[in-house]
């Protein structure tokens, strides 16, 4: 066996002992890195929940990449592209491309009693993907999408339904303002909460026919087309070998790529803001638990001065005997670290569960604290924080240099 860590067996057997001198500043240690670490694991899941769930319901109603007329907004009323342009089959072929889906924009004016509201309303055709709509949905049904003019169902946000005073069920006469005022009558058959007000405040969506109807387009034209890609993939490298894709068409035509970030710049600011703060506890958290872990050691060095003299009489050297210290302070941190883990876990899957802290989503976008364990950051973060801690635990070797074994060795 190592002698240096037969050596710290012994040491940590007798100090914990009844009278251990040093046991108390053991605990309060590794128990300090188990707070610390428990608050870092928690910050990344709770970062990561507010991530994924803010980027789904962004993409969840415009689709991650969006191509469009160039020079215009995505939700232009004015300048139409093509549904199908020459080199959309290539951008279906893309490997994290799953849904490739044209949609129209209008605005409008809903007025109902003396309360009146202007809304956006989007068009999709019978291909569109609705799960996001379906996880949403609060009540009634998905609006059925055909390809007929007049009398076609719509849904509505649950705010705005709110507002508004509408119920599933009721008709929505709609006013379509241009150098005329186009009047059309909707179904409203379903009402999502989405909870990101600045978007389903004045979001509705219908067939795509009665938007190309209200904007006297055809068929083939559109405002837009959007694209869904698998959970996970990197946005702007899709987005980059769309552009590519373009390029090198022959030019007829010509779309502009804008990523959903693009799109909604304050959400996604608010999360790189989210991300610094991470960081910033990340920092705090591991300087507190790597300099109580000093505290720690030097009061066990201070303890055992004596037997430092001993061993240093005996011919061992400084850096053997830091190894002896090292071993138990990295048994503290280890202890440590895996009850801070086991809080941490058990406090995301019951949160995950049963979502027991609350949120206004008005100031947050959801209704209560969301958890994502990314399993990879979970072991990268355990294992740096090991790194970092006992590069921390060698600076107590300068004290072990500095035990003259004469002075020491009188010390009962």
């Amino acid at each position: 066996m190592n002698t240096n860590l037969f050596i710290a067996k012994t040491l940590w057997r007798k100090s914990s002992g009844k009278g251990g001198l040093g046991r108390g500043s053991a605990i309060i240690a590794s128990l300090s890195v188990a707070v610390s670490v428990m608050v870092m694991v928690l910050a990344i899941a709770i970062s990561d929940g507010f991530k994924k769930e803010i980027k789904d319901k962004a993409s969840g109603f415009s689709g991650e990449i969006l191509l469009h007329s160039p020079g215009v907004e995505v939700t232009t009323s004015v300048y139409p592209v093509n549904s199908s342009p020459e080199f959309l089959e290539e951008i279906k072929a893309l490997p994290h491309v799953t849904d490739v889906q044209p949609y129209a924009y209008r605005s409008a004016i809903i007025k109902q009693n003396d309360e009146i509201q202007g809304v956006v309303i989007k068009g999709v055709d019978d291909k569109f993907n609705w799960n996001f709509f379906r996880s949403v949905l609060k009540e009634g049904q998905i609006p059925q999408v055909t390809d007929s003019v007049g009398n076609s169902q719509i849904l509505m946000s649950a705010r705005l339904a709110s507002m508004l005073g509408f119920k599933t069920g009721d008709p929505v006469i709609i006013y379509f303002i241009d150098k005329t005022v186009k009047v059309r009558k909707f179904t409203l058959s379903g009402i999502y909460d989405a909870q990101l007000e600045d978007v389903d405040m004045t979001l509705m969506l219908t067939s795509i026919s009665e938007i190309q109807s209200v904007n006297g387009w055809n068929k083939e034209e559109v405002s837009g087309i959007e694209l869904k890609l698998v959970s996970g993939s990197d946005i702007s490298v899709v987005a980059s070998k769309v552009e590519e894709i373009i390029d090198e068409s022959d030019g007829q035509d010509m779309m502009y790529v804008t990523r959903v970030d693009e799109m909604f710049p304050h959400l996604f600011d608010w999360l790189r803001l989210l991300d610094f703060n991470v960081l910033v506890v990340m920092v705090l958290m591991l300087s507190v638990s790597g300099f109580n872990m000093i505290s720690g050691l030097l009061i066990l060095l201070f303890e055992k001065i004596s037997m430092i003299g001993l061993l240093k009489a005996l011919g061992m050297r400084d850096k053997g005997i830091h190894k002896i210290f090292l071993y138990r302070a990295l048994y503290l941190v280890i202890t440590g670290m895996v009850a801070g883990n086991v809080a941490a876990l058990l406090f995301i899957l019951v949160q995950s569960q049963f979502s027991l802290i609350p949120l206004d989503p008005a100031n947050y976008f959801v209704d209560h604290v969301p958890v994502f364990l990314n399993w990879t950051k979970l072991l990268i973060l355990n294992a740096g924080a090991i790194i970092i801690i006992t590069l921390l635990l060698m600076i107590p070797s300068v004290f072990i240099s500095n035990v003259s074994p004469e002075k020491t060795l009188r010390v009962k």
